[in-house]
């Protein structure tokens, strides 16, 4: 009998601890959304798979880190800067490895023209996830920004790694390319 409560004891903290899993860049579900955005060449099926990621992405693994995230990103929405950037300031020193909280921040310090910040949040964004399209999006724009073209052509061949049917990656090779030669 004791081995059963036993039993039963385990099974329900480990059913707790599995409900209370959010999301973030650890998803197991991102390697099959992954698989199939290599595989598509459909523009529809593209933005709703790149939708669920940003989806999953968005989801902080704890309450408070999901509460100052979104007040961030609804300060970024209203081009509130200033507060989005304390936010997204708060959401990494909370949790240093919620890579969309880097990103967001990235995003805040490049809406700012703080280039150098930006490449720092991107780093670690990538760090933490690697295949983060949106981040090399960014970091791409940055690089174009600043007219270092060949690192931008670096970085939007690294996001069609990834994304090998990413319109906009190859827009931006193409207005590149036309700059750069």
């Amino acid at each position: 009998m004791k081995k059963i409560n036993i039993f039963i004891y385990v099974l329900m903290t480990l059913s707790f601890f599995v409900l209370t899993l959010k999301a973030d860049q650890n998803n197991p579900k991102l390697d099959e959304l992954f698989k199939n955005i290599q595989d598509t060449n459909s523009e529809n099926e593209m933005a709703m798979l790149t939708s669920k990621i940003w989806k999953i992405w968005y989801e902080a693994n704890d309450n408070d880190t999901q509460i100052l995230f979104d007040r961030g990103a609804d300060f970024l929405e209203n081009n509130l800067y200033e507060q989005s950037l304390t936010m997204f300031n708060n959401v990494v020193s909370e949790s240093p490895d919620f890579a969309e909280g880097w990103n967001k921040r990235a995003t805040v310090h490049f809406l700012m023209g703080n280039y150098d910040k930006s490449i720092k949040d991107i780093d670690r964004t990538l760090s933490l996830e690697p295949r983060h399209f949106g981040a090399l999006d960014g970091l791409g724009l940055i690089y174009y920004e600043l007219e270092n073209y060949s690192e931008a052509i670096k970085v939007y061949q690294r996001l069609l790694v990834i994304m090998p049917h990413s319109s906009n990656a190859k827009r931006m090779l193409e207005t590149i390319n036309d700059k750069f030669v």
